[in-house]
């Protein structure tokens, strides 16, 4: 039995959190929740992300096609009719299923998407740089909040994560959809690097549960609050990143 519970995987929980398991198997990870609560807390979670998924999503599956596609469909060669169908069932059950380990295509086709691309490009471009990897030094980092702050219009708090290991390398000015957006940057002890990306001009709006994604790559952990959307990116994993979201969250939103 210990050795069956040490057997479980991530696919399985987030099978567990969709109800997808069979009896016998979902008992066994009930089991195995009970005596990891860290594990506990990552399938409630997959929980709330599929519940925050459902909300923005499930109404649009009842959404007629645009007519622009209708055409397009019933004007097709017969000879692609069935590649069509399967290929549009397999993305039907591909949103269906929980995907917060990992993106569909080219990633959601949301604000949480757009953010996890957009992270994961800064941290491709950012990340690997020696001389200037940062507009603002973290020698600098109480004029680096004001500057953030008045060029983004809100009050922009610099997060500390040096209880998991990182300090603040500094940061710079980027820019979002309308208006300028901000990136910090840390470091760890190894030399590993993760960044922040932040934006507040999202028309796209509410809260949302942090989602782990793979984009260009990269692990990013993107959430949103208000207005305002949250990216963190790095080569780290879901296990690794996941507590330096919950990290930031919880200082931003004190």
């Amino acid at each position: 039995m210990n050795e069956n519970r040490s057997s479980v995987t991530t696919e399985e929980l987030h099978a567990y959190a969709d109800g997808r398991l069979p009896p016998e198997r979902a008992e066994l990870v009930e089991a195995y929740l009970l005596d990891h609560p860290a594990r506990a807390a990552e399938v409630e979670d997959y929980r709330r992300i599929n519940r925050a998924l459902g909300e923005a999503f499930d109404s649009v599956l009842d959404e007629p096609l645009p007519a622009a596609q209708v055409a397009l469909v019933q004007n097709r060669p017969r000879r692609l009719a069935a590649p069509f169908m399967a290929a549009a069932a397999g993305l039907l059950l591909g949103i269906g299923l929980t995907w917060s380990v990992q993106t569909l295509g080219s990633g959601p086709p949301t604000a949480l998407g757009q953010l996890s691309e957009t992270s994961a490009a800064a941290y491709t471009v950012f990340a690997p740089e020696v001389r200037h990897p940062v507009e603002v030094r973290a020698a600098e980092a109480g004029h680096l909040s004001a500057w953030l702050s008045n060029r983004m219009g809100m009050s922009f708090r610099i997060p500390r994560l040096g209880d998991l290991g990182f300090e603040l390398v500094g940061g710079r000015l980027m820019i979002g959809d309308h208006s300028p957006a901000a990136l910090l940057m840390y470091e760890n002890a190894d030399g590993r690097r993760l960044v922040l990306y932040v934006r507040n001009d999202l028309t796209q709006r509410g809260d949302s549960a942090p989602v782990y994604t793979r984009a260009r790559d990269t692990g990013v952990v993107s959430w949103i609050s208000g207005e305002t959307g949250y990216g963190l990116a790095g080569g780290f994993s879901e296990g690794e990143l996941l507590p330096a979201a919950r990290l930031v969250q919880a200082q931003l939103s004190s």
